[in-house]
């Protein structure tokens, strides 16, 4: 039945994912883009964001790397 189906939402399929990223060695300033923003930007999916979307990924990663400057 339907009705006995777990509920996941955005949120629990964005700490999946990226708890999956983690353990996958992913650098830690994307992990943070993707749990900031709920969505991942890559080159294949970048037709379809919007420009806000990607200005907020963009300030998403400059704000990380910003809050840890000895981070690689």
């Amino acid at each position: 039945m339907f009705e006995d189906e777990p509920k996941t939402g955005p949120a629990d399929v964005s700490r999946t994912l990226t708890d999956a990223m983690e353990r996958a060695g992913v650098h830690p300033a994307y992990v943070a883009a993707v749990r900031r923003c709920g969505f991942v930007y890559t080159q294949e999916n970048a037709h379809s964001l919007t420009a806000d979307q990607v200005d907020r990924w963009n300030q998403a990663l400059d704000e990380w790397f910003a809050d840890h400057p000895d981070a690689p």
